[in-house]
Formats: C-alpha cells, sequence, structure tokens
C-alpha cells in the first residue's frame, strides 16, 4: 500500500520539479495543493461546527428532562435522543472533527516516501546507477542499521565522496550522475533529508551548527501547530460559550501541537517543514473560512434554506393532494 502511495506522490512531486527546478518551492506548491484539495472537508468541518452550536440548547433540555432519572437510565435516555437529534440535524461528530486529520494521513505517508527516497521519486535514477551508488555507499558512509533508511539521502549529501570508489559506474553514467551532484536538497540553508535529534537537546554545547539548525524545525512545528490550536479554541470559545467538556477541548488544544513536535524528531526535516508550511496555510485557512462560515451566518443560510426545502415540500404535498381528490365526471 505504502509503495502504491510512494509511486503516486513521487509522480507528482517530480512533475512539480521539473517544472520549478527547486525542491523547496515543489514543497510549497505541494503543500499549497493538498491545502485546497482538502478544503471541502474544512468547510464541512465549519459547517458541522455551526450545527453544534445550533443543537446546544436542545441538548441542554435534553438533559434538564431527565435530570430527575436514576444515573443508568438518565445515561441511557439522554444518549438515545442525543442520537436521534444527532441523526434529524444530519450532524456527524466523527466527521466534524476528525475527518480533515484523517485525509491528511495518506498524505504524510506519501511524502514520507518522496523525502526519504529522492532519487527514486524525485530524480528518478536508474535502477542499475542506485544500486551502485547503494552498495558503494554503504562501505564508503559506514552506513547500517535504521540509517540505511535515509541511504538516498545520504548519498545525494555525499556523492563526490562515493564516486571515487565506482569509476567505471561514474563514467558510464556520466550524465545521470550530474543531476544528483546539482540536487539541492534543502530549503531555507536546512538539510530536508537530516533528522533532528533529541541529543542535540542535551549536547547543545558541542552539538555542530547544522544540528542545531536542525532544533528549528520541531520548534516551528510546535509554535505553528499551537498557533493554529489557540485560534480555533477562541473561535469556539466566542461562537459556543456554553459549550461542555471545555477542560477537555483545553486538553486537545495542547495535544496536536505536542503530537507534531514529538513526530518531527523522528522524520526526517523535509516532513517536519511540511508539517510547518501546512499549520500556516491552516492558520489563515481558519481566519478566512471562520469569516465566510461563522456560526450565526451558517445558522442563519440553513435556517433559510431548511424553510424553502419545508414551503417546497407541503406545496408538492397540497399539488398531490388536490390531484388526488379531483375525480373525473360522470359521462
Amino acid at each position: 500500500m505504502f509503495a502504491f502511495l510512494y509511486s503516486i506522490f513521487g509522480a507528482l512531486f517530480r512533475v512539480l520539479f521539473q517544472f520549478v527546478n527547486n525542491y523547496g518551492l515543489s514543497l510549497i506548491i505541494f503543500t499549497l495543493f493538498f491545502r485546497l484539495l482538502i478544503l471541502p472537508t474544512t468547510i464541512k468541518q465549519q459547517k458541522s461546527s455551526a450545527k453544534q452550536v445550533r443543537m446546544q440548547p436542545k441538548i441542554r433540555r435534553i438533559r434538564e428532562k431527565y435530570q430527575d432519572y436514576a444515573p443508568q437510565e438518565r445515561n441511557q435516555k439522554i444518549q438515545q435522543e442525543t442520537n436521534e437529534l444527532y441523526q434529524r440535524e444530519g450532524y456527524s461528530a466523527m466527521a466534524g472533527s476528525c475527518l480533515p486529520l484523517l485525509f491528511q494521513l495518506p498524505i504524510l505517508w506519501g511524502l514520507y516516501g518522496v523525502v526519504r527516497q529522492p532519487l527514486t521519486y524525485v530524480l528518478d535514477v536508474k535502477p542499475g546507477l542506485l544500486a551502485t551508488l547503494t552498495e558503494a555507499a554503504k562501505s564508503v558512509l559506514n552506513i547500517s542499521g535504521k540509517q540505511a533508511n535515509y541511504m538516498e539521502t545520504a548519498i545525494i549529501s555525499n556523492i563526490d565522496r562515493i564516486l571515487p570508489k565506482i569509476p567505471a559506474t561514474a563514467a558510464q553514467y556520466a550524465g545521470d550522475i550530474e543531476p544528483i551532484r546539482n540536487f539541492k536538497f534543502t530549503m531555507f540553508g536546512i538539510d530536508l533529508g537530516a533528522v533532528p535529534s533529541f541529543d542535540t537537546l542535551k549536547n547543545f554545547g558541542a552539538a555542530s551548527a547544522e544540528a542545531k539548525v536542525l532544533l528549528l524545525i520541531p520548534i516551528l512545528a510546535f509554535a505553528t501547530s499551537m498557533m493554529t490550536s489557540v485560534l480555533s479554541q477562541i473561535r469556539q470559545k466566542k461562537n459556543n460559550p456554553n459549550m461542555e467538556n471545555q477542560q477537555m477541548m483545553g486538553c486537545m488544544m495542547f495535544m496536536m501541537p505536542l503530537m507534531s513536535l514529538y513526530f518531527t524528531f523522528m522524520f526526517p526535516a523535509g516532513m517536519g517543514m511540511y508539517w510547518i508550511l501546512s499549520n500556516i496555510f491552516a492558520f489563515f485557512q481558519t481566519l478566512i473560512l471562520g469569516h465566510l462560515y461563522a456560526p450565526r451566518k451558517t445558522i442563519a443560510r440553513m435556517m433559510v434554506e431548511e424553510t424553502i426545502d419545508r414551503r417546497s415540500y407541503e406545496a408538492m404535498k397540497r399539488s398531490v393532494g388536490s390531484n388526488d381528490t379531483t375525480q373525473p365526471a360522470d359521462a
């Protein structure tokens, strides 16, 4: 499954790279493209939030209705009527909160393959040349274990150390090697194939400048994710001040930023850079959609649409009823 995703995302990324000839710019366009692709699910999430605001008084009335019942029966009755309310309103809590995130998971996995194997999926290096470079890199760079997962990024960074070990291959594939040598797998001076390390924090004074710069990736991933989470939390409190489980919502506000911080220490910087760019786009998207699909405006539009649908339905019923009661005259 993952190989299939890698091939699809690799083909798309290769087209972008060939068009702009810049990996960093390709990553920005790639991120923007997929943010626009999941825009319908984000809009659906905004509408779902408006429905939630609209239903809050009804949910409170349901709770008040059964407040004198025994705990077990009360919970059962509240759950049953709340589910019926959700069904009538066409509301799905799961779709409203998780749908955009679920859409992003295959994007992240597909991008992981592109970042981890740029020679295969971006430069489309011939298999014979890639196999020879890989074998030479193992001995020259002494790569083993988990480091082998990022073999292709290591080859790019050390191509001039590897080629002298395989002179015949270098001569045979001279035209194919030049794009590897000229390939800039960086963005804002950061090596996108390198993985930020917790060890840099432990030994910050002795760490290299490159390792210290890499720490910007998890820091910015956390900061930009937190920025979007705080904005969403502020909007939810403003639009629904009587919202229940506010303590849980406060915990959720920190969960995604902390997850971003943790995972960017596990994957190449290119993944973290995508996450940062995606968070920035999401922040401005939230601002714009929050204005266009503010709960009050959305609820007003829903009520107008429901009124139109109801009147159309009533008019149709009257028309059908009138036709049914009309009998043909006797001869």
